[in-house]
């Protein structure tokens, strides 16, 4: 199962892909069933592929950058807590 189709959701390679994909399921509407379009099919499940993986590395190093701003934020609280106390 291939994910949401919509033009805005992929990269213009995938798009391409995409588009080449849905031309031969109307241009070969029953060789399609008998493996005609599975090789631009796995293409495009790869292209997603390597969308996904990229949006992951991306969402990966925010998230690193993201805990790294908490952390120190919460660092900073607790050198304040001490500063009051002493």
């Amino acid at each position: 199962m291939h994910p949401d189709l919509s033009p805005h959701l992929h990269t213009d390679e995938c798009n391409d892909i995409t588009l080449e994909f849905m031309n031969c399921n109307v241009e070969h509407k029953f060789s399609r069933f008998f493996g005609r379009c599975d090789k631009v099919y796995d293409r495009m499940v790869h292209c997603f592929h390597l969308e996904r993986k990229a949006k992951q590395l991306h969402n990966n190093e925010n998230a690193i950058k993201r805990q790294d701003f908490v952390r120190q934020k919460i660092l900073e609280e607790m050198r304040q807590d001490r500063e009051r106390v002493l």
